[in-house]
């Protein structure tokens, strides 16, 4: 029956026909209900008979642990943050730590419903203005220039939603994807013919024409008004200091430090806690006997009250203090407890994606999820990944090396190039970019040479880009689209060095 009816409406759209103008939009739903009636026979996007639908397809579907994750980890961040009971952080907080605690939380009182049903509440209508919204527009051009609307608009449309923040207002999302689409791929003819990346084009207009509501405190619950209200409650009814108040900043927010904050500083804070566990501990000790001794404090190194260690840590080096600026002291404090990953900021945490951040891209165990299943069926390539992958976690190993070897005193080098580099792969959005985004069929390269190259290209650039750049902690979105740029140059290259290579060898060069 669904099939008669079908046929009837494309009937109607036949050429000559009143309504031939709207075939692009018969044939979409034909196409989405059953299978493509041909195979897609052009694009850079498409190697062998499989046609766009399919291959689209397996991205959703390699996205489906990110969604899941979306959905979970949103609710259980606007339950907890928009609460305004600081018991219930405490809880949060304290259950956290462990794998049996979180679940025992999230099932006290049946709380996981609240929290299905609110993630499902910020997550589901973002996705739905990407598709409206998008697909609106794809459909228009399509009519336009009279060909079928392409598939490819179901991997943007859910790769936009899953890298904003929960907090964004519905007609950002709409102006968002609007701008991204029109100008990223249909000026440039539509799928198959864009440069960059069309998902992480929407994101790159929405975050330099609104930036706050793209970065800062942005990243939990629905809306940033009754989240601050709740944490300002929170920490008035428990007493907070600004040191140990409850706040929303993202991992990337408390990594986000100036050059001022050195290791030293940083690392005499965490001794506190850790003890002798913490980098540069004899020249910590070494600094802290003579502050002792020039003060007469008679205190302990590990064992010293909050207004003693900020004391210790801001006195001038000419006292025989670490000479922090007061002002720095904050930002040094919380940098110490990521960087050593105490509390709730351990690598734990954001591996399974307990954290605020993007609504997909917090979870790296799902990510990799995603990753395995587009490398089992070919639609992804492993090489961009390991690569980009690697090209950031080696350039982030050269910062730290390099903080910890160089300089007349290593331990008064700034305490952001010493960052563990593989805590640099947790953080932000890399495991997401470098698995669904580098690897974009149309804006990436084709060449297994140069996918290595765009790859490296990508995670060298992002971990520059967070270390250097101290307006713009994540690196992961322009690094992407700025090797978008390159990647035809890449491919260039390496289809030079192979017809060389086959010169060399006596054997004439393929045409691909």
């Amino acid at each position: 029956m669904l099939r008669r009816i079908l046929d009837f409406q494309l009937s109607l759209t036949e050429k000559d026909k009143p309504l031939h103008k709207l075939r692009p939009l018969v044939t979409a739903v034909d196409t989405f209900l059953y299978e493509a009636p041909i195979n897609t026979t052009k694009g850079p996007h498409i190697r062998d008979a499989i046609d766009l639908k399919r291959w689209m397809i397996m991205v959703v579907f390699a996205l489906i642990p990110c969604i899941l994750v979306a959905i979970w980890n949103t609710g259980v961040q606007q339950l907890v943050y928009s609460s305004a009971d600081f018991r219930l952080m405490d809880e949060y907080l304290t259950a956290a730590t462990s794998w049996e605690g979180y679940w025992q939380f999230v099932a006290k009182n049946d709380r996981y419903l609240t929290i299905l049903k609110e993630g499902l509440l910020m997550f589901l209508p973002v996705v739905i203005i990407s598709y409206a919204v998008g697909g609106l527009w794809e459909a228009l051009f399509a009519v336009i220039r009279g060909h079928e609307i392409s598939e490819g608009f179901l991997v943007t449309g859910i790769l936009y939603a899953l890298i904003l923040p929960p907090t964004i207002p519905y007609w950002m999302v709409a102006v968002g994807v609007s701008v991204g689409i029109v100008l990223s791929k249909e000026v440039f003819g539509g799928s198959g013919m864009n440069i960059v990346n069309p998902a992480l084009a929407c994101r790159a207009f929405l975050f330099f024409t609104f930036p706050a509501k793209m970065s800062g405190n942005v990243w939990a619950g629905s809306n940033p008004t009754v989240v601050r209200e709740s944490l300002v409650k929170m920490n008035q009814d428990a007493h907070k200091t600004a040191l140990d108040s409850y706040t929303q900043a993202s991992p990337l927010t408390k990594f986000n430090i100036s050059s001022e904050i050195k290791r030293v500083h940083v690392d005499a804070i965490a001794s506190n806690t850790l003890g002798k566990e913490v980098n540069n501990y004899a020249q910590v000790h070494s600094h802290f006997d003579q502050w002792n001794q020039t003060g007469g404090h008679q205190a302990t190194l590990g064992e010293l009250s909050q207004e003693q260690l900020r004391t210790f840590v801001t006195t001038p080096v000419a006292e025989s203090g670490l000479g922090l600026s007061p002002g720095s002291y904050e930002d040094a404090y919380n940098f110490s407890r990521l960087n050593y990953g105490v509390g709730h900021d351990n690598d734990w945490n954001f591996f399974l994606g307990d954290r605020v951040g993007s609504m997909g891209e917090t979870s790296i165990l799902a990510c990799l999820l995603g990753a395995f299943i587009l490398i089992y069926t070919g639609v992804g390539s492993w090489r961009t990944m390991v690569a980009m992958g690697l090209g950031a976690y080696l350039t982030a190993l050269c910062f730290e090396w390099g903080s910890k070897f160089f300089g007349a005193d290593p331990s008064f080098n700034p305490a952001i190039y010493a960052f563990p580099a593989h805590r640099h792969l947790l953080l932000g959005g890399l495991a997401f970019g470098a698995v669904f985004m580098a690897t974009d069929p149309v804006s990436s390269p084709a060449i297994n040479l140069a996918k290595w190259i765009y790859g490296i290209f990508c995670g060298v650039l992002t971990i520059v880009i967070r270390e250097i750049n101290p307006a713009y902690p994540e690196g992961v979105m322009l690094a992407i689209l700025i090797g978008n740029v390159f990647a035809p140059l890449f491919d260039y290259y390496a289809a030079l060095n192979f017809r060389k290579r086959s010169v060399s060898y006596g054997r004439a060069p393929s045409p691909t």
